[in-house]
């Protein structure tokens, strides 16, 4: 093989690395535009909900095994229970038509009702985490 080929082979090589590269590129910057739009819709829903009063971002306090819910905005005594089947069962008693949120408040019982709403399986839409 001559230089001249090998140069050639060269050359088609790069540009075919390069055409590789810039579909990548195209690819991910497609990925991160829809990403982008699922959070500003979701974000867009959320805040649409709470000017509505439709839903109840709670603060979460822990107090002898019970669980204390607040609304994170107004700070007012929203439900307890021992459980989030019985923080939800409260709360929809309460707010028949509203959606809740858990929002904020004592780390480990943030975490524990995560897991718990993990557990149960949740497919209940109007329960969120936003924390």
């Amino acid at each position: 093989m001559e230089t001249s080929e090998l140069l050639m082979m060269l050359g088609d090589f790069l540009v075919f690395l390069g055409a590789c590269v810039a579909i990548f590129l195209l690819l991910v910057w497609a990925g991160s535009k829809y990403l982008e739009h699922l959070v500003v819709r979701e974000l867009g829903e959320t805040l649409k909900e709470l000017d509505e009063d439709l839903l109840v971002p709670l603060t979460v306090e822990v107090d002898n095994n019970l669980y204390l819910c607040y609304n994170s905005l107004t700070q007012d005594f929203v439900c307890q229970g021992i459980d989030l089947k019985e923080i939800l069962e409260r709360f929809r008693v309460r707010y028949p038509n509203k959606k809740v949120a858990l929002y904020n408040g004592d780390e480990t019982a943030i975490q524990t009702l995560k897991l718990q709403l993990k557990e149960l399986g949740e497919n209940i839409s109007s329960v969120g985490l936003t924390s």
